[in-house]
This record gives C-alpha cells, sequence and structure tokens, in this order.
C-alpha cells in the first residue's frame, strides 16, 4: 500500500551482525544451531523497508561469509547498502544465543571488541549521502568503541543541525558491560543530539536519569520525545508535558530476540506516514508482537501482512 505522504527518507547507522541460536530447550532432541541476520540498527533497517519506507543503511562489516550473508539478506530487503563497507582485517560480529530449558536466554559476543562493525567511519561520499535523509536512527551499541562512537556522534550531530529528525535507541547492554560514568556521559551526549529516544523504561530509563516516571520528563528538552518500552505493558511516550500510554497486545510469545528493534520499525514507520504518538505507539507494538510469533529478530511484516495481523489481533 502506498501513501501520499510516505515522503520520508531514513538512514541507519550502526551495527550489523549475525545471531547464532543454540536452543537447548530439548536435551533429547537437539536441533542444528539457527543462523539469522542481527544488529540493533540492521534490524531496525530491514524492519522499516519491509513496511516500505526508503532505507539506506551506513556501517562495516567483515569481509567474510557472514558479512556477505548479512549484505545479500539486506539486499533482499530492499536495503540500499551503497555506504555499507566490507572489511578485509576484520570479522563480522557473531552474536551466541544459548537457549536454556527454562527458556532463558544468555548472549555471548564474539569477537567480544574489534568486530567490524565498530571500525566504519564516514567518508567525504558517504557524510554527503548521509545528509541525503529526512530521519536519522542510530543505536547506543555503537557508544561503547572507536572509532564508530565517535561515527555515530558526528552523524546525529551534522543531521541534528540540518533539521533532520533524529532517534537514537539507547541499547546500553549494561548487564553484558556496565554502565559507569564515562560512559553514562557519552550516552547523555548523544540523547542530546536526539529528537526522539528509544528505550526500555525500567532497564534504561530510569538507571540513567535516576529517575522514576514521575520525574523522567524533567530529563527531557524541548520538542523532543522518551519512547519507553515497557515490556507485557506495552509503551508509553514522554514530553516535557504529555504522557501516552499504548497497551501490548496479549500473544503468546515464541521468540523475543529484537523485538525492541521491531517495536523502534514500527513507530518510526508509522511517524513517517503522518501518524501521531498514539497512533505510532500502537503500530510499535503491534509490529513487536508480529516479531515475538517468530523466530529470529527479522521475523518483521510488511505493510500488507500487518494489515492482515491487525484485523486478526487488533484491541485497539
Amino acid at each position: 500500500m502506498q501513501h501520499q505522504n510516505n515522503l520520508k527518507k531514513v538512514n541507519v547507522l550502526g551495527d550489523a551482525n549475525v545471531d547464532m541460536i543454540l536452543n537447548l530447550s530439548d536435551k533429547k532432541n537437539l536441533g542444528e544451531p539457527a543462523l539469522f541476520s542481527g544488529g540493533s540498527s540492521a534490524n531496525v533497517a530491514s524492519g522499516l523497508s519491509k513496511l516500505g519506507i526508503d532505507v539506506s543503511f551506513f556501517g562495516s562489516l567483515g569481509n567474510d561469509m557472514y558479512g556477505k550473508h548479512v549484505v545479500d539478506e539486506m539486499k533482499a530487503d530492499g536495503i540500499d547498502v551503497s555506504n555499507l563497507e566490507l572489511l578485509d582485517n576484520y570479522s563480522t560480529a557473531m552474536v551466541i544465543g544459548v537457549v536454556e530449558d527454562n527458556s532463558e536466554r544468555h548472549f555471548f559476543l564474539w569477537p567480544p571488541e574489534k568486530g567490524a562493525h565498530n571500525q566504519y567511519t564516514l567518508s567525504v561520499k558517504s557524510t554527503e549521502d548521509l545528509l541525503n535523509c529526512d530521519w536519522l536512527h542510530v543505536s547506543g551499541i555503537s557508544l561503547r568503541f572507536s572509532p564508530v562512537k565517535e561515527t555515530m556522534l558526528e552523524a546525529m550531530r551534522l543531521c541534528i543541525n540540518s533539521n533532520k529528525t533524529v532517534s537514537f535507541d539507547l541499547n546500553l547492554r549494561s548487564e553484558l558491560w556496565g554502565l559507569n560514568e564515562s560512559f553514562k556521559e557519552t550516552v547523555l551526549q548523544a540523547v542530546s543530539l536526539s529528537s526522539i529516544v528509544f528505550g526500555n523504561l525500567h532497564e534504561e530509563f530510569y538507571p540513567l536519569f535516576d529517575a522514576d516516571e514521575d520525574s523522567l520528563h524533567s530529563h527531557i528538552s524541548k520538542n523532543q520525545i522518551f519512547i519507553c518500552r515497557n515490556g507485557e505493558k506495552g509503551a508509553l511516550g514522554v514530553t516535557t508535558k504529555d504522557k501516552v500510554e499504548s497497551e501490548a497486545l496479549s500473544i503468546s510469545p515464541v521468540d523475543s530476540v529484537g523485538a525492541g528493534d521491531a517495536f523502534n520499525s514500527g513507530f518510526i514507520y508509522a511517524s513517517c506516514i503522518g501518524k501521531g504518538m498514539k497512533e505510532s505507539l500502537d503500530t510499535g507494538n503491534k509490529v513487536a508482537a508480529y516479531k515475538l510469533l517468530g523466530s529470529g529478530a527479522r521475523h518483521l511484516p510488511t505493510e500488507e501482512l500487518l494489515e492482515e495481523f491487525n484485523t486478526k489481533y487488533s484491541k485497539y
């Protein structure tokens, strides 16, 4: 379905990798490891492109079998990869997920620091291409290591100063790497360069700002929005003056990997076609619910599939 007001171009900068899932939930019937394309930023790019948004991806991968696999899947999803680099001297990162018999998940990253996704820098051409958009989306996973940290902050600065919408998913991963004061300062710098900040209400917004729901609005700048994902309770959008809530759909999840990224892509998509805060939150919840019903972070709907899903599950 085409929308007359669907005129916005979205650039996504950040991480792309592969996810290797080892399911140990049934030890008597162990299957082969499952390989999926992943990466928080790349997942959002895929979700947006499937929903009909014009998307370009900026980042780097290893020039290896996994990197080529990710590029092929991006192309298949309709993402412009002309600013995606394949690096000879670095490996594509792999996130290894182990699912226990109680459905508890454990995640491990390899290589832990010097993956290809951390090496991205902007050239003169990619900087020019970066500014050819209406919206830039980035993820906090790119703030941990250089040089991609500096690249991401510079990209945000360039776009916000050029009156582009800049959305930033906190993606703190503090359970893996902690949340020390130095990193908090970097994250807050990124927040200051953002129009919209996504994150988990309890695991990210509260500890980052040392706040609760009643005081969170005091940390928001004028014309800025905090989009707080709240698990089974849904999500809320907070501005300096207002708070808008949206309930999650009642479903039985199959796989939670990438649900936050799916929500982000749904919210951005709805905003790009002219929807307001409430409808954008609702759409984010619906896309996240669709993803939860399938395996892998890329179990994401097209516009047509989302409409069918709305008909079957919608409660709004």
